[in-house]
């Protein structure tokens, strides 16, 4: 048997961390929980429910899960760690990509410092930056140089 954390949503959605097996079988005769399809051998059993390696994946981006690595559950859909990550991230306004790591706030919206130009001179923002920003009462950031 090969053992794989997942996540199960208790009161509040709030997730608690727990272990639970997932092996693969040699028998036949099983349906597969993802696509109903006939398993004719291996297959992965996870919360009582049948998959073919395969067809156990990650419900936003499609990766195929290995059953070792790190996994989250959230009702009926599996989802990878990378993707766990990435949405419970906050958003950029601008590219509508999970912002990691340093990031300019203004009225709550998040944005990547390389999205974020100077309205001045066109110019990108760095990170590191920061103290070198001043933004104007319509919502415009400017390199303090500008």
């Amino acid at each position: 048997a090969v053992v794989s954390t997942q996540s199960a949503i208790t009161a509040g959605n709030e997730y608690k961390s727990y272990l639970r097996t997932c092996s693969f079988i040699n028998m036949t005769n099983k349906i597969c929980a993802k696509c109903s399809q006939a398993i004719p051998n291996n297959w992965l059993i996870f919360e009582d429910r049948y998959y073919h390696a395969q067809c156990f994946n990650c419900s936003s981006c499609r990766r195929v899960i290995d059953v070792r690595e790190t996994f989250n559950q959230n009702g009926a859909q599996i989802i990878c760690g990378n993707c766990n990550v990435s949405v419970n991230l906050p958003k950029c306004l601008i590219c509508r990509q999970p912002v990691q790591g340093q990031r300019l706030i203004y009225m709550n919206q998040s944005f990547h410092f390389s999205c974020k130009k100077c309205a001045r001179c066109g110019v990108p923002f760095q990170e590191g930056q920061a103290n070198d920003i001043k933004i104007l009462q319509n919502g415009d950031f400017l390199h303090k140089t500008c």
